[in-house]
């Protein structure tokens, strides 16, 4: 049985020459974007835009007040008050939205699948997420060694940093990776690939949606570049890239295997990892201009990501949860109950 939502059966019941009998379910989704006028697909993607505003106008303002009272950066407080405060400000707007806006009855992100168990689910999700990392430390140190053994910058030693030991205490390293794992992950998760994402797919193709809600990603992170780290310009741009090559590469995750656990496992242990430990390249022999160093960096980056997608295009069949991950997503709009649970 195939059931419409209220706010979608009048959209593309109201339309006439509509003609959405569909009898293959995947046929349904797949062409249920098409069924919708240019005046609904207007109106969902601003609707959206305009949550997205408010989210980072809260943000912003967060920033703004709590920095004086939780320095410095990284801080026992610093963490703790982000804990407390990014659910807070982040996860209500979008869950009135759906309910007094939308006036949708299910919840807006699907964290389990309807055909697999939740334990397999999510543990499949954190092997899939401690391969991700390994295989994205693999290629950052192929990225800075290939950057800093280019011959710009003469003879370089290498150096390994230990965030853990330079913490003030273990609890502030506990609390630190809790934060990241527990708190960050999941709510920007949520929020980007499980709601933003998945919800720009109704109306846009996959692509466009990925990048909408990459570039949406990495520009929420301005508030935090700008008021915290009080960036300059290279600096800004080089981190905008950053966090939105990191969206793009999360978000194809999600749009390959339909989990959000492996994105958010993936996120969460990408934050740990560059709090617990970092390498560099010290002592050069000679330090270029700051343009040329920006402008390699950038580049490097760049084909980092490039190189990231493309293994994750390879191998998208391995991350397929199952053979139905297309149709078991309750935020699509549709819920399709197959006529073997009836």
């Amino acid at each position: 049985m195939i059931h419409l939502t209220p706010r979608y059966r009048r959209a593309h019941f109201e339309h006439k020459g509509s003609l959405c009998l569909i009898l293959n379910k995947f046929y349904f989704q797949a062409q249920l974007p098409i069924c919708m006028t240019n005046t609904h697909k207007g109106r969902h993607i601003g609707e959206l835009l305009g949550l997205w505003i408010f989210l980072l106008g809260c943000w912003t303002v967060y920033r703004l007040v709590s920095l004086p009272y939780v320095e410095p950066i990284w801080s026992m407080q610093f963490l703790l008050a982000q804990a407390i405060s990014m659910p807070i400000i982040l996860l209500p707007p979008i869950f009135l939205y759906w309910k007094f806006v939308r006036k949708e009855t299910a919840t807006p992100v699907r964290f389990f699948s309807d055909y697999s168990s939740k334990n397999s689910f999510v543990f499949r999700a954190l092997v899939f997420g401690i391969i991700l990392i390994i295989a994205e430390l693999i290629l950052h140190f192929i990225r800075s060694y290939a950057i800093y053994n280019s011959g710009l910058f003469g003879d370089t030693e290498l150096n390994f940093e230990f965030g853990f030991l330079t913490t003030e205490s273990w609890s502030h390293y506990l609390v630190m990776a809790l934060t990241n794992l527990l708190i960050v992950a999941i709510v920007e998760e949520f929020v980007f690939r499980g709601f933003l994402q998945n919800q720009f797919e109704k109306v846009l193709p996959k692509w466009q949606s990925l990048a909408l809600a990459s570039i949406l990603f990495g520009l929420m992170h301005l508030p935090v570049a700008i008021i915290v780290y009080e960036l300059e310009w290279m600096g800004l741009v080089y981190s905008l890239i950053e966090w939105i090559g990191m969206g793009m590469i999360l978000g194809y995750a999600y749009q390959i295997s339909r989990n959000i656990w492996v994105c958010i496992f993936w996120h969460g242990l990408h934050n740990v990892v560059v709090g617990t430990f970092t390498w560099r390249f010290v002592e050069f022999e000679k330090v270029p201009s700051e343009m040329v160093m920006f402008s390699v960096a950038t580049l490097g980056l760049i084909i980092f990501f490039t190189t990231t997608m493309l293994l994750l295009y390879i191998s998208r069949n391995k991350f397929k949860m199952s053979n139905f991950t297309a149709s078991s997503q309750t935020a699509e709009g549709v819920t399709i109950t197959s006529s073997r649970s009836q």
